[in-house]
């Protein structure tokens, strides 16, 4: 994580020009010819971990407490309370569009940026540049844990065991521990570990893997967790779709409360009044009362959702300006705890309400792999990578949110295969 940080803003017609010029150039995500080996339909387990231990270790915290976790872990605690809409979850990985890092819904690209879930869970004191990467070395976990737990390294060694693959240690071990914990400040840090490995990281159900301390060391560096969450996030949404099914290993409650949050309509006079400074959208999207939906009609609503259905940019969003790229990539290359994958926030403008042109992303789909023996090169490229990142400035047009290219791109794009809108 050492090294100067270099960054950039483009011009919106500058990014632009560079877009659409080498995008006909070079040719699509998804070559011409496609023929997905995706089924349309994926029966996917959203299942996630029990939290109501988690929040009983919560509600625990004496007031001192609490105020400490929030200014050391932002928002994350308020995750325990999303009653997630599993059947909603599922309707929506239906539209998962592989070759292109996206939800296709009726025609309109969508996907959970960096900008966003940054502002969902508004970790404090984060260096700009600074994200997780997979170290070289592994943490010497039974240290690490024993210290949080006050217990011996003995005691720690003994609970760790293989588990989907890798080491990890059951909750229910440490559960007690956390809720009975004296000291309020070494019961929250017991508490961001568990919520790490249980609701943003959540690998294998009850087990929290040995991957949560590498994030948890480097937390100290004032890295951003938000890069990793969508990392992971997008690699298990494609290995729903590859493998028609299995378990969503991504973070559920964020999730759908992004996807929710495109629903969110405030209306527009009355967003001058809300102060974002302290504005708590992971807090107000508890506190809100939703209509009630039938849950057997969220694939119909996704299959043939209409522009006037939709909030484009969620109205708790401060930023005007978004990354695009890092340095030698032509998009983001998102690092995780077991893999890495690119995303192409070009390809969702209008979600920061800024006029939709045709993206630059080939080689979008090739851009995929998993950490093992041959994957310190690649990390250590793309870490580098991310010391030299790309903004383009956003501006509104009031020519109309698409570009005329980027609708006739639409029209003939090749798509992987997704449920389609009903016909007639």
């Amino acid at each position: 994580m050492d090294g100067k940080l270099l960054h950039q803003e483009g011009k919106n017609r500058d990014v632009r020009y560079w877009s659409e010029i080498n995008q006909s150039q070079n040719g699509d995500s998804l070559p011409v010819g496609y023929i997905s080996r995706y089924a349309e339909s994926t029966c996917v387990n959203v299942r996630q971990n029990d939290m109501e231990e988690l929040r009983q270790v919560w509600e625990s915290l004496d007031r001192e407490g609490r105020q400490f976790f929030f200014t050391t872990y932002g928002d994350i605690a308020h995750l325990l309370y999303v009653q997630v809409d599993e059947t909603m979850l599922q309707a929506l990985i239906q539209f998962w569009n592989s070759g292109y890092r996206c939800f296709t819904l009726n025609g309109k690209d969508m996907m959970p940026t960096v900008e966003e879930y940054s502002e969902l869970l508004r970790i404090p004191n984060i260096k700009e540049g600074r994200v997780y990467t997979k170290p070289e070395g592994a943490c010497n976990r039974f240290v690490a844990l024993s210290q949080l737990a006050g217990r011996s390294t003995q005691w720690a060694e003994k609970l760790f065991s293989k588990k989907g693959g890798s080491l990890c240690f059951p909750w229910y071990s440490i559960a007690k521990i956390a809720r009975t914990y004296p000291d309020s400040y070494k019961k929250a840090h017991l508490l961001a570990v568990a919520i790490y490995g249980l609701v943003l990281f959540p690998r294998t159900l009850g087990y929290i893997d040995v991957a949560i301390f590498e994030v948890f060391n480097q937390f100290q560096f004032y890295i951003s967790l938000v890069p990793a969450i969508l990392a992971e996030t997008f690699l298990s949404l494609n290995a729903c779709r590859q493998l028609e099914g299995g378990r969503f290993r991504g973070c559920a409650p964020l999730l759908y409360v992004w996807i929710k949050s495109h629903f969110w309509k405030i209306p527009r006079e009355t967003l001058p009044g809300i102060n974002l400074t302290n504005f708590s959208p992971l807090k107000e999207f508890l506190e809100k009362v939703w209509d009630e939906v039938d849950s057997t009609k969220w694939v119909e609503a996704f299959r043939n959702l209409q522009e006037q259905d939709l909030v484009w940019r969620v109205p708790w969003l401060k930023c005007r300006k978004f990354l695009y790229k890092c340095y030698d990539h032509d998009w983001l290359m998102l690092l995780g705890l077991w893999g890495a994958i690119g995303c192409a926030p070009l390809l969702v403008s209008r979600q920061f309400e800024s006029r939709q042109f045709m993206p630059y992303i080939v080689g979008l789909a090739d851009s995929e792999f998993s950490f093992d023996t041959e994957f310190k090169k690649r990390v250590t490229n793309i870490n580098k990578n991310w010391k030299h990142y790309y903004w383009i400035k956003i501006v509104y047009d009031s020519k109309g949110m698409v570009t005329p290219e980027y609708v006739s791109w639409m029209q003939t794009r090749v798509n992987d295969a997704i449920l389609l809108p009903n016909q007639g």
